[in-house]
């Protein structure tokens, strides 16, 4: 019977095998039959013979399938976005917090979530019917074959969130030093928008992901000329405690005609104080971060230098019979 069972899994699994690889087939002669008219279309419009364009294809081979492949797989993400449904919005604001802001970054993380793992799957899968016995010892190989598909998938929402924690404590480091450059500007005389777009130029080098948030936030501010959006599209991008308040005294500033100066002194004063919170309460978990160390590395140490010449005395008159 098992054998039975093993011969059906193994039968559905190449035919699943071939479809996939007919289907890929049928993806990569579309592709490429679209890029060629949109090379063709191009060449026409620049002037262009299409057998330069072909010659210039063949001599750049490897840009040449790089891109291919890049094509392939942003056409394959747009079928598997569809999928996603609502949850399309979720993973690019996700993948906006992380850094990863480009078009086809959706596009990208839906294939290297679904296809990669499945092609893993499949791959190993036919490797272990290829080079194996059909017998209930494959089931071990096949459960490995299936962790490592998992595996994959989930390493791919692993190095995002690693990505998001590194680049969120990245602007938390780098936001006092932003406060108190606005701060400077401000008093200056430089309004708002000029003030922080000056600071954001000044910490392209200390902050590059800082730099680059108020950059944006700036540009939109200024194209759409609504403030408020501006702003509170920066705190969906940056979830920030540090960066909620800011933007909500530079709002109430702007609403009831607060100097922002004044609520920028203000707003330095306080998060100098919560800074110097946060460094006591660290400091009052030292004792008890210290008791493991204290115990398993100290304590040993003390206990062989007081109590080890005397046991070493004790031995000696044991052995010596006094």
């Amino acid at each position: 019977m098992s054998e039975f069972v093993l011969n059906n899994i193994a039968v559905i699994s190449f035919v699943g095998l071939v479809l996939i690889l007919f289907g890929f087939a049928a993806l990569m002669a579309a592709e490429r039959q679209r890029a060629q008219i949109l090379h063709r279309l191009n060449r026409y419009e620049a002037g262009e013979s299409w057998s330069g364009a072909r010659g210039s294809a063949q001599t750049g081979s490897l840009v040449y399938w790089a891109g291919r492949l890049r094509g392939l797989v942003t056409q394959l993400g747009e079928r598997l976005e569809a999928f996603l449904g609502g949850e399309a919005e979720e993973t690019a604001a996700k993948l906006a917090v992380a850094g990863f802001r480009s078009r086809d970054a959706l596009l990208l993380y839906a294939f290297a979530k679904t296809v990669l793992p499945v092609l893993t799957f499949v791959s190993g899968l036919l490797w272990l019917l290829l080079t194996r016995t059909l017998d209930l010892t494959l089931m071990g190989p096949v459960t490995l074959v299936i962790g490592a598909a998992l595996g994959i998938s989930k390493a791919v929402d692993m190095y995002v969130d690693a990505k998001q924690k590194a680049r969120l404590e990245a602007i938390r480091l780098g936001f006092p030093d932003f406060l108190e450059l606005l701060v400077i500007s401000s008093e200056a005389g430089l309004g708002p928008h000029q003030a922080l777009h000056r600071v954001a130029r000044e910490m392209r080098s200390g902050c590059p992901e800082l730099a680059s948030e108020l950059l944006q936030m700036v540009s939109e501010a200024s194209m759409t000329a609504d403030t408020g959006s501006a702003y509170e599209k920066l705190g969906q991008r940056v979830p920030l405690p540090e960066v909620s308040v800011f933007i909500h005294a530079v709002v109430q500033s702007q609403r009831y005609g607060t100097p922002f100066a004044k609520a920028m002194r203000v707003l330095v004063a306080e998060q100098r104080a919560n800074r110097l919170t946060r460094i006591e309460e660290r400091a009052a978990r030292l004792p008890v971060i210290m008791t493991i160390p204290l115990i398993f590395c100290i304590m040993p140490a003390i206990f062989v230098v007081l109590v080890g010449p005397a046991a070493l005395s004790v031995i000696d008159n044991i052995l010596n019979g006094g």
